[in-house]
């Protein structure tokens, strides 16, 4: 017998290219085929609802207590239909402890990039120091192999603020860095104090391009409005572009634009912290995702951004971010509401959407671990 079975919902896989209304079985923490007529402990009735992997958030801050910027991960994104995230707040002086107090205790499916400044972002009275000559490139190496099952790569942020005169030498140590560890980069991509095309060129492919919709100096458009070549030339070459929006992050006329002559950002995440969760701008992933689909994306492929390739970013396609079978039975059921909501960018533009995703249900490894006070899932059995 299964332990449930999702029935008459709109299932959106893009990971499988899944998009009708198709049931879904779970049984023993795991996404199951399901054979008609087949019964379960628990009938969950999707009619008029969207089925979806859970979704997965590719850049937060999820060092709750050990930064003031820490979101506390499960509070912020069980409810919301997000069942993993990628982490990029701690540096080679706190990660173990990260490991130790956070994702090992956590619910939610957690991965991490390490910062290259040792402390990480532990506060926000200053920025992180990213002058080369206080890298300890020996202990990310070491800490980096200790922990290859969790850690993706080293994260730099690369904003004229915090370079001060360096101007891009800190991400190109970065990347001589992470040559020799052999990983991944994540660079920080707002007010660049160099040309968008110089940072493109250090970058190698599966390097990821945080915050690409930014809009304060040096982006992704010339002067014109028009997208750089450059930046079409380092999408084929494999360079990652992740939308990571946060508070300041996000230009409302970046994207348009950017979106009119045909680029969209590979992933969709929220760049969540403390002072965002459950707070406007950000909110919550599905928030976010909800005006990217007003403002012109498919659903489909807001979907496909917010799970099956950020489950490749983290090494889990197949496991998370899918609802294959074998894999981990990790799903989200929204309503698509009408719902007038009025955004804010970066600089006050405004943009209003008429519709949203409402969390209805998220199961997390084969277990409810939210559902919405009004959504009455199963009928009653005499």
């Amino acid at each position: 017998m299964l332990d449930y079975l999702i029935t008459n919902g709109h299932v959106i896989d893009p990971a499988n290219g899944v998009d009708e209304v198709k049931d879904i079985a779970v049984y023993n923490g795991k996404i199951t085929r399901y054979e008609k007529g087949e019964e379960a402990k628990h009938v969950i009735d999707a009619q008029g609802r969207y089925v979806f992997p859970g979704l997965i958030d590719s850049h937060a801050h999820m060092f709750a207590e050990g930064t003031e910027i820490g979101i506390y991960p499960d509070l912020a994104y069980l409810p919301t239909g997000v069942t993993a995230a990628v982490d990029a707040s701690c540096g080679v002086a706190n990660y173990n402890l990260f490991r130790k107090t956070i994702i090992a205790r956590s619910k939610v499916t957690i991965k991490s990039f390490l910062q290259v400044c040792s402390a990480g972002l532990v506060t926000t009275s200053y920025h992180e120091n990213i002058n080369p000559k206080y890298f300890n490139p020996e202990k990310m190496d070491r800490i980096y192999h200790e922990n290859e099952d969790n850690i993706l790569g080293l994260k730099i942020r690369q904003s004229e603020e915090l370079a001060q005169g360096l101007g891009i030498e800190p991400l190109k140590e970065t990347v001589r860095i992470a040559n020799k560890i052999g990983c991944p980069v994540e660079v920080h991509c707002t007010n660049i104090p160099v040309p968008t095309k110089e940072v493109l060129d250090v970058l190698r492919p599966g390097d990821i391009f945080e915050h690409v919709y930014q809009g304060a100096k040096n982006t992704i458009l010339d002067d014109n409005g028009k997208l750089y070549d450059c930046v079409i030339e380092a999408r084929k070459r494999g360079i990652i572009f992740d939308t990571a929006e946060g508070r300041k992050h996000g230009d409302f006329t970046i994207m348009r634009k950017a979106m009119e002559q045909g680029f969209i950002a590979d992933m969709c995440s929220t760049d969540l912290v403390l002072g965002s969760m459950y707070r406007r701008s950000i909110f919550s992933l599905p928030n976010l995702m909800s005006r990217y689909i007003c403002m012109g994306i498919p659903m489909q492929k807001v979907v496909e951004m917010s799970t099956a390739r950020p489950a490749k970013l983290m090494k889990m396609e197949g496991v998370i971010g899918c609802l294959s079978e074998g894999a981990h039975a990790d799903i989200a059921i929204f309503d698509w509401i009408d719902l007038h909501q009025t955004y804010l960018d970066w600089k006050g533009e405004k943009f209003v959407g008429t519709k949203q995703l409402k969390p209805e249900m998220t199961i997390k490894d084969g277990q409810i671990v939210y559902c919405a006070p009004d959504y009455i899932y199963e009928p009653d059995r005499k």
